[in-house]
């Protein structure tokens, strides 16, 4: 009878997950010639490729895919017996892993993890990163769900779905020094320093071009992508923010930060992400289907 080497599995999971064998070598700190020999065994063991090249990328075979999909769930078994008997409760505790883009709020990020936690007493793993480290880790299982402020499937990707959370109106906010600017909104903030998201991000480009339609001249001091980057530098009085009420709701309350206005016709809107398995997670399915972001105020949505 074959036995599986599940040292193998690990090391052609790590592969699939980093994208290639040299950041693969790099996280497990084994060489690239150790683990391209483990790959070719791990290939001969199931007489079948499991990548192929193309332009110098591994891109997952058929069978690549399908193995990936198993190491993944072994990968995850493993962590709850280990979870399980270090806690020496015996009693298999449900987990789910949560990815945020840098750009979404973090005031979203709890809210989903306290609507989980409400669910089912469960572990949760919350992760942030850029859109195509957390979307390569989607596609392989490493994350059950993305939390992104844009929309990138592919048309002809079937093993992804999404579901629209909220579409949030963007006011203008800054620091008491600014609150003059209240008057002749938007007018007002012609020459005046603001602190905007990055221009890879879709609302940079629906602030700009709200700018360009008013014909209003503004003066970029930083582009930042991280959220909270964004609302410290407003607190400190550097510059202006565009941002969804509830992003800056603690900060309005205390004072630090007060609304000018609302860019008229500018939204942000937020999607849950992910994929479909062999074996679902009951946790997903909920959050997919049910999730509802509960706010405050009405008056800050469309």
């Amino acid at each position: 009878m074959n036995w599986l080497n599940y040292h193998h599995l690990m090391y052609f999971r790590s592969i699939a997950t980093e994208g290639s064998i040299s950041r693969a070598s790099e996280k497990l700190r084994v060489g690239q010639p150790a683990l391209s020999a483990q790959l070719k065994q791990l290939e001969e063991f199931f007489d079948q490729k499991l990548f192929e090249r193309r332009n110098r990328k591994l891109i997952l075979t058929d069978a690549g895919k399908a193995t990936l999909t198993y190491a993944n769930q072994i990968h995850s078994l493993g962590g709850e017996l280990l979870e399980v008997l270090q806690s020496k409760s015996h009693s298999i505790r449900p987990h789910i892993t949560i990815g945020s883009l840098d750009s979404v709020p973090k005031n979203l990020v709890v809210n989903i993890i306290q609507a989980v936690r409400r669910f089912k007493d469960c572990h949760v793993t919350a992760l942030d990163g850029t859109g195509d480290e957390l979307y390569r880790q989607l596609t392989t299982h490493s994350i059950d769900v993305v939390i992104s402020n844009h929309l990138v499937i592919p048309s002809d990707d079937k093993s992804m779905f999404s579901r629209s959370i909220a579409r949030l109106k963007i006011g203008v906010y800054g620091s008491s020094k600014f609150l003059e600017l209240k008057k002749s909104f938007p007018e007002s903030l012609k020459n005046k320093p603001m602190i905007l998201p990055t221009l890879h991000s879709k609302l940079r480009h629906d602030i700009n071009s709200f700018f360009t339609n008013k014909k209003i001249s503004i003066q970029v001091l930083s582009d930042a992508q991280d959220t909270t980057v964004q609302k410290l530098l407003a607190c400190e009085g550097e510059g202006l923010i565009a941002e969804p009420e509830f992003a800056v709701k603690s900060m309005v309350k205390e004072k630090k930060l007060h609304r000018l206005g609302y860019l008229e016709g500018v939204y942000e809107e937020f999607f849950l992400i992910s994929t479909k398995r062999i074996v679902g997670n009951p946790i997903v399915t909920h959050l997919m289907n049910e999730y509802s972001f509960t706010r405050p105020h009405n008056e800050y949505f469309d």
